[in-house]
């Protein structure tokens, strides 16, 4: 049995997976109430949070026992919010021997440090792209805080009146009572001394960082009054960034300090960190005698964040690696920071508010609704905000109207793995699109994913994303997942069984006449009929497959062709079925700008493009009537890479955090699509009236 006293701990979500290797040792996690006195086995475990009043009462348990204690603590990959707001974490710390911040007595971590036999070839590879990504998503404990930019060094520079030749030096600032500074040897006349040195130091200048809520009152400085002579910055920014601008960083016990030997910053430390005292930084501390080691930079983040460390991937609720871990937490600081602006969110529909509250929202950022386009326009002019629309309300006129009156727009479209079941439904997305540029589907304008495209092969996490990329393919094409993954249907099937070997197959994908996407980049075809008859002409020995597009079988959309135009033009029109039922016998997809192209292409089919899809114009296609500006030809993981992977956002319904597309597939293969609410329900039942009565 493993004992708990803490109810903190009993909140931690996937508890048990973080603890999976205890639990298969010593048996179940075992809660206890503060006035429950629980009865002891030698075969126990105890586990407590870190140094907290709470652990007292389960280091005592477990010492009158004579019970293991092991010490849980936050990860050093947290979380994109503070853990006060209610985020849970990615990761936890597990010690068995002491707390890492404590350098009053061993510990793991200490340990590891000290004997580094457990360092292979694979670990350090590991270490070093982790190191190298920390950087590239600026990634952090917290990720909530943004990006130290070019323009903040050079307002920086210019307030502080640093000149060339000077040093700048960065002093870090803690709050009064955090547990890390008497449990790293360090006091109030440490923080004194180490401004005292950094003040000292000859053609410097030095910049305090304070914590946010010094200035505010909520909290109190461990520096009394400051120089005059001294800037102070109490913003928050994401640590890497912001280090990067200065030369030297001096730290009494703070995690900065380690940030900052990450980006090969001289630290020097007035406390005793967990980074102290290996020969890495310069020590002004009361450095433990016991720390003999001497671990390179790669081997002390590889002993903290892969040895230490524990992560659980919450949508799938297994044990994942470090590698994987930020994958996660870059995807959620990627869809933060490009939220960070505020927004009004321009006639959308109320059943889609959530939509638009989940996808758009950010840590520094804000969403208003207005049901009129003039109004939001003028108050986004007047306030400085960024409308925000659907994508096919983004006309000409409404682009120009923006310019204009110098607002930024930014436009939303469903993504490519959007939901279980189709988006007429009512079906929340998993997946959305933001694009500040264009959209995918008009290639009149450029859009964010073409600028992905033409950059993708020297993007500078291109190893990991082309990997990523090779497994989602893998993944989508061997459980046959789809945009709207509708379920199979057995007659179809059977069907297309017995179509003919003797001559190609090609399947016409129907789309919905006058949609966006066809309207845009369908070129001289603007309809299901006159795309029949090009494929037609273009193939006229072909058995041609014609599948209708579901939103126009159902009535909800337009797009029906004539019997004569079937006749003339298709050998066999079915209208039920998941494409997933076409695959295996189809030999060609030929497509006006269908997302079925691209569908066909993760699964090797010949794809020919009468308009201009966004996946046409790559050297992947045999296109028809698209002639690009561009001279780029992508691989298809290439193309999956920024189709799939950096275009669209991507939102988890249940644990409501932006998630990646390999995190929506699980929820797609579980069929985990959110149940439709019952006031949706009734919107559509209201929507539904209104288009028979013509009023919509």
């Amino acid at each position: 049995m493993i004992h708990v006293f803490s109810s903190g701990i009993s909140k931690i979500q996937n508890l048990e997976v973080f603890l999976q290797d205890e639990i298969r040792k010593y048996g179940e996690l075992k809660f206890h109430s503060a006035w429950e006195i629980p009865k002891a086995s030698s075969s126990d475990l105890v586990i407590g949070w870190g140094h907290k009043k709470t652990a007292e009462k389960a280091r005592a348990f477990a010492k009158k026992h004579a019970l293991p204690y092991f010490a849980l603590e936050d990860g050093f990959l947290r979380s994109l919010k503070l853990g006060v707001e209610g985020e849970q974490p990615l990761s936890l710390s597990v010690d068995r021997t002491g707390v890492y911040y404590d350098a009053c007595e061993p510990s793991d971590l200490e340990d590891m440090l000290n004997n580094t036999g457990w360092w292979t070839w694979n670990i350090q590879n590991e270490a070093r792209a982790a190191i190298e990504r920390f950087r590239i998503y600026d990634l952090s404990k917290y990720n909530h805080a943004p990006s130290f930019s070019a323009e903040d060094k050079v307002k920086l520079y210019n307030k502080v009146g640093v000149k060339p030749g000077q040093k700048l030096i960065l002093v870090v600032d803690q709050t009064d009572g955090d547990a890390s500074i008497a449990l790293g040897k360090a006091s109030k006349e440490s923080f004194q001394a180490m401004l005292s040195a950094a003040l000292a130091e000859p053609d410097a200048v030095v910049v305090v960082k304070t914590h946010p809520d010094v200035l505010s009152g909520k909290k109190r400085s461990c520096f009394g009054t400051l120089p005059s002579n001294v800037c102070v910055i109490s913003e928050s920014f994401a640590p890497l960034s912001f280090l990067d601008a200065f030369d030297e960083v001096y730290v009494a016990t703070s995690q900065m300090g380690f940030e900052a030997l990450l980006i090969g910053k001289a630290v020097h430390t007035f406390g005793v960190p967990f980074y102290a005292g290996w020969g890495l930084t310069v020590d002004h501390g009361d450095v433990p005698a016991r720390r003999k080691g001497r671990p390179s930079r790669e081997q002390m983040f590889a002993a903290a964040y892969i040895k230490l460390c524990r992560y659980v991937n919450p949508v799938t609720k297994t044990r994942i690696s470090l590698t994987e871990a930020i994958d996660i937490m870059a995807a959620r600081r990627l869809a933060n920071e490009e939220n960070r602006r505020n927004y009004i969110a321009a006639g959308f529909r109320r059943w889609k508010w959530p939509h638009v509250k989940a996808f758009a929202s950010s840590t520094g950022g804000t969403i208003e609704f207005a049901s009129n386009l003039d109004f939001a326009i003028q108050k986004a002019s007047q306030e400085d905000k960024t409308i925000l629309i659907w994508a096919s309300k983004a006309t000409d006129e409404v682009v120009d109207r923006c310019y204009k009156n110098g607002v930024p727009l930014m436009r939303m479209e469903d993504g490519f793995l959007r939901s279980v079941g189709l988006g007429v439904d009512y079906n929340d997305p998993f997946s959305l699109v933001l694009d500040d540029c264009g959209i995918y589907f008009d290639p009149a304008r450029p859009s964010k994913l073409t600028h992905i495209l033409l950059n993708i092969q020297n993007h500078p996490d291109l190893p990991r994303l082309l990997d990523r990329s090779n497994k989602l393919i893998q993944l989508i094409v061997d459980n046959g997942i789809s945009k709207y993954n509708t379920p199979s249907d057995p007659e179809v099937v059977q069907t297309l069984k017995s179509l003919p070997r003797n001559k190609p197959i090609v399947l016409v994908p129907g789309q919905v006449d006058g949609d966006a996407s066809v309207k845009r980049g369908g070129g001289p075809i603007q309809s299901n009929k006159q795309l029949l008859r090009a494929v037609r002409k273009n193939c006229p020995k072909a058995f041609i497959v014609y599948k209708a597009h579901p939103d126009v079988v159902s009535g909800m959309k337009k797009g029906r062709i004539s019997n004569e135009t079937q006749k003339m033009c298709s050998d066999l029109i079915l209208t039920s079925g998941s494409l997933n039922d076409y695959w295996p016998y189809v030999d060609e997809v030929h497509t006006l700008t269908s997302l079925s192209g691209f569908e066909a292409l993760l699964r090797g089919k010949r794809v020919v493009t009468y308009g201009k899809p966004f996946y046409a114009g790559w050297g992947l296609t045999l296109d028809e009537a698209f002639e690009t500006p561009w001279k780029s030809v992508l691989t298809l993981k290439e193309l999956v890479a920024g189709v799939m992977i950096l275009y669209p956002s991507y939102w988890d319904w249940q644990t409501r955090n932006a998630c990646r597309p390999e995190d929506v597939c699980h929820r797609i293969l579980n069929r985990q699509q959110p149940e439709v609410k019952h006031w949706v329900r009734c919107c559509r039942t209201v929507e539904l009236i209104l288009k028979k009565l013509n009023l919509l």
